[in-house]
């Protein structure tokens, strides 16, 4: 009976620790998502989906009608895509459209490098955005951009296409057939698909698209949420679509534009809410809850104990991430640490790889703690009675005679020193 009550009071703490990690990790979502003007990106980007959509359809639709083994993928992703991913008014939307890609794809050479010009802008506004959610101020370089949001605009359709293509197939076959008519599995299946289709591509987005490394379990942690959210979002809107006919009663035939406009909103505000997510479960402790502004700020003791934990690493062969830094005894914010980065970047002091590993880059026997000092915006520390790890310990001898030598250099009267002006 003590080992069952002992199992559930185990049970019940574990419970109330998600609960109370979970109720400030959504309030810090939620404070991140506003404080960085996130709704102005979503606004910013459902204004230019609007003006790129028609030149991104005719981008990626002229690209699959070129290739003859694309033409049936095409129609397969244009149905799966109206059907699935816009609401109730998704077939008008879908005339429209396709109506203005084929007037589009008849233009002339100029005409056609205008439109894929302003899709690949529609995919650099999009990369601004993430980037700004991850607090990346270093941008790709151009030809990398390119290839990235041509893969994105042409591979992204391909495999979605292949996936559907095969998926029918399958289901198709006749060793299957007796297994769909007994437990249905087709249209389970393609009741999910639209799901499975979201979180996959969700989650692409957040790995490929944001200038850093993204841990893939918190870009498929992300994706899934705003998958599920997209989800709830397509069929509430769905129902007040139908429900409440306030727009066609005022804007009549022409009622559809404001509505898909508003959906395009609503869909940004989720897809960047599902990459606040991702970022946020890579910053987000609870041990920074409760800190004020000024205590989350760092110092130079912090920039010097992240360069000696790098100097270990070093050592070694290898380079820190961001959370082993952390394990080690870091304690300042992942916002901070960013910070100290972007200065030892810029001083070419260190470099972070693919995976997200940081290195030094520079011998250290060749740098000095003067070379340190200058590039930091950040004062010596005042008081190193007590150190509080062994990279501060390291410090104390140097900082006491620096403490010693400026209190000879300065123990001149203030009008001796502004004699010397005359």
């Amino acid at each position: 009976m003590s080992s069952k009550n002992t199992t559930i009071s185990y049970l019940f703490s574990i419970a109330r620790s998600f609960v109370i990690w979970l109720f400030y990790f959504v309030r810090y979502v939620f404070q991140q998502f506003f404080a960085g003007r996130t709704m102005e990106s979503a606004s910013s980007l459902a204004y230019t989906t609007l003006l790129s959509l028609v030149p991104l359809i005719a981008v990626m639709f002229s690209f699959f009608s070129n290739m003859s083994v694309f033409k049936d993928i095409s129609e397969i992703i244009q149905e799966f895509v109206f059907n699935n991913f816009v609401p109730s008014f998704g077939q008008t939307i879908r005339d429209y459209l396709i109506s203005f890609s084929i007037k589009a794809s008849q233009l002339t050479t100029t005409g056609i490098i205008l439109l894929v010009i302003i899709a690949l802008m529609l995919m650099h506004t999009i990369n601004r955005a993430l980037d700004n959610i991850w607090q990346i101020k270093k941008q790709r370089h151009l030809i990398a951009r390119f290839l990235v949001y041509w893969a994105i605009l042409t591979l992204g359709p391909v495999l979605i296409g292949i996936g559907l293509y095969s998926t029918s197939y399958l289901l198709a076959l006749p060793m299957l057939e007796n297994v769909d008519s007994a437990i249905n599995i087709k249209s389970r299946l393609l009741t999910l698909m639209p799901f499975i289709t979201s979180s996959i591509a969700f989650t692409l987005l957040y790995v490929l698209v944001p200038n850093t490394h993204v841990n893939r379990r918190h870009a498929i942690a992300g994706g899934v949420t705003a998958a599920v959210l997209f989800e709830l979002a397509k069929y509430t809107f769905g129902l007040y679509v139908k429900s409440v006919p306030t727009y066609t009663l005022i804007y009549g035939a022409m009622a559809v534009i404001p509505m898909f406009l508003i959906w395009i909103y609503v869909s940004w505000l989720i897809v960047l809410l599902g990459a606040q997510i991702s970022y946020s479960l890579s910053v987000f402790r609870m041990e920074d809850i409760g800190k004020h502004h000024s205590e989350s700020r760092w110092g130079f003791l912090d920039a010097y104990q992240i360069i000696g934990e790098l100097w270990l690493a070093q050592k070694q062969g290898t380079g820190s991430s961001v959370m082993q830094l952390k394990r080690s005894g870091v304690r300042i914010s992942h916002v901070s640490m960013n910070e100290i980065f972007d200065i030892l970047i810029k001083a070419n002091w260190v470099k972070r790889n693919s995976s997200g590993q940081w290195h030094l880059i520079r011998d250290l026997g060749e740098l000095t703690l003067m070379d340190l000092y200058k590039i930091l915006p950040c004062k010596l520390p005042d008081n190193m009675d007590r150190p509080a790890n062994k990279w501060q310990k390291s410090l104390q001898g140097v900082l006491a005679d620096c403490d010693a030598g400026m209190a000879v250099a300065l123990a001149i009267p203030v009008s001796k020193a502004l004699r010397y002006s005359e």
